[in-house]
């Protein structure tokens, strides 16, 4: 049974993709971008089981050495987010002999030729080891512009590119148009066998017309789709460890997960002189420590936290928070009213936590998009947010509201940064989804499709791009207002004051900032009632 499968791919300048590269991986040979200096190998890969060029009449004769064309192909095209060439990719039916898939890889690049005049790398791949023996296929790579006796001249292939349905149509009428070069091959090899490029569903509906139930009834199958590269090498990593092949991707993690548990040890030996005995006794000595009237959670104690204190819910803490709060840690206080000092001690160290928590999940958020470079503006937020001193909070109250109002700063600049590049992912995303309803196109499916389609489209567009750009300036001016506002107050050091411009005269020192820049932390005497 031959089965009919034909796609068609384009390749972006913008999305990081090379005509170069794309002929080397699927051609199986070595070749240079002369342009950036880049070096594709791909003489080592498997399965290329012929390449050919293949060029209109009267080209110039280096249209057919892959090496030179595809270089002045990639030449040609001077913009960022340049169409570099197009793809289509077709299945060749397993009933034919070898030399018989060969003249029909060889027709359909020829068909692609003289439809639009472009020059053609055929790549005839053999189906792996591993996978499905009747997988052979042949990549038709068609470069994006017409070739013709004074070489690369216009752009080709504009047809794809139409809007109002006209792009549909025309791939809609070159897979008719390979389906008659597949089924002129299969007549030629004497076999029964055919292929249609329509959906199952215009197939079963033709035949119950022609009162061909059974025909119909088999037709009524669920189509299969293409699971790709990413699942295929899945399934293969499935295979060897011995799960079925009909697990999907999920379930298929879960077992790696679960197998993991079970031959991964998940405790660690007890080290010479600690035993269950000296745990329960430090436990004791612990709890024993506590204020009387403290909660207790469990087997774990609880500080009971004044209601009027407002604390920023914390997460789990870095490891540079783990080191900074164990070198900079208040002094607990010992004797009657111990207990209230040292619970406030601990919100304090708690809540510095929380805002280099907050300044490490935002450095996290840009590093998690590539692309994105860090500005000088944000390290200098991030530094500060990092390196705050835990008992100048203790004695300026006043730093609480400075420092929250610079982490949420540096989350919205984070926040803004991010935006854009999320916006094209989903962009992306849902332009490759409403690519699988081409063949229905106006199915309730394909119709959901293209509204997210246009909804991202529109926060891709030139007027959200100013509006996100806008939105990046103002949060990067509130993050270094809030940070050069923190750094004005906090005054640790005299020449990081001095260097900044800060004017450190009398009114500084009654708020209790010395000359030198540093803050006074010595108790002052009760002040005389009149």
């Amino acid at each position: 049974m031959a089965i009919y499968h034909a796609t068609l791919k384009s390749f972006s300048r913008g999305k990081g993709e090379s005509s170069v590269a794309a002929a080397a991986y699927r051609a199986g040979f070595d070749l240079v971008d002369t342009a950036t200096g880049l070096y594709h190998r791909y003489s080592h890969r498997h399965g290329v089981a012929h390449h050919q060029m293949l060029a209109p009449m009267g080209a110039p004769s280096w249209c057919y050495d892959p090496q030179k064309f595809w270089d002045a192909n990639e030449a040609a095209e001077t913009r960022a987010n340049a169409r570099v060439c197009r793809e289509v990719e077709v299945a060749l039916p397993h009933s034919l002999s070898d030399r018989q898939r060969k003249d029909l890889a060889l027709d359909l690049g020829q068909l692609l030729v003289e439809r639009y005049q472009v020059a053609v790398l055929v790549a005839i791949h053999a189906p792996s080891q591993e996978g499905d023996q009747r997988n052979h296929h042949v990549h038709l790579l068609m470069s994006a512009r017409k070739v013709d006796a004074k070489g690369l001249g216009e752009r080709a292939g504009m047809a794809f590119d139409s809007r109002q349905g006209g792009g549909a149509k025309a791939i809609r009428e070159l897979r008719k148009a390979i389906e008659g070069v597949i089924n002129a091959h299969l007549e030629r090899a004497g076999g029964t066998d055919r292929v249609d490029h329509r959906t199952l569903r215009a197939q079963a509906r033709e035949a119950a017309l022609k009162q061909d139930f059974a025909r119909a009834k088999e037709l009524s199958r669920p189509p299969t789709k293409h699971m790709g590269k990413t699942r295929t090498a899945m399934m293969r990593q499935a295979k060897k460890m011995g799960v079925d092949h009909a697990l999907t991707v999920g379930s298929f993690v879960e077992r790696v997960i679960s197998r993991r548990l079970q031959t991964t040890p998940q405790t660690h030996g007890v080290p010479d002189g600690h035993s269950h005995q000296a745990a329960l006794a430090d436990r004791a000595r612990e709890q024993a420590a506590l204020p009387e009237g403290t909660p207790s959670r469990g087997n774990t104690a609880v500080l009971a936290r004044p209601a009027a204190t407002r604390i920023m819910p914390t997460a789990v803490p870095v490891g540079i928070t783990r080191r900074i709060s164990r070198v900079m840690r208040l002094a607990r206080a010992t004797g009657q009213g111990a207990e209230v000092l040292n619970a406030e001690a601990d919100l304090v160290e708690q809540w510095l936590e929380s805002q280099r928590q907050a300044a490490q999940d935002s450095l996290d958020m840009l590093r998690s998009v590539g692309g994105i470079q860090i500005e000088p503006q944000f390290q200098r937020a991030y530094t500060s947010l990092m390196c705050r001193r835990v008992d100048a909070y203790a004695t300026s109250p006043f730093l609480y509201e400075d420092t929250e109002r610079l982490s949420q700063a540096v989350m919205s600049y984070a926040h803004a940064v991010v935006r854009p590049q999320r916006a094209r992912m989903a962009y992306l995303s849902a332009r490759a989804k409403l690519s699988e309803y081409e063949a229905t196109p106006t199915s309730r499916e394909a119709a959901r499709a293209k509204q997210r389609y246009f909804r991202a489209k529109a926060h891709i567009s030139k007027r959200a791009a100013a509006l996100q750009a806008d939105a990046i300036d103002q949060a990067r001016e509130q993050m270094v207002e809030a940070g050069d506002h923190l750094e004005r107050r906090f005054c640790i050091k005299g020449p990081r004051a001095r260097s900044s411009g800060i004017n450190l005269g009398e009114g500084d020192a009654r708020n209790g900032v010395q000359s030198n820049g540093q803050l006074d932390l010595r108790p002052r005497p009760a002040r005389p009632r009149a």
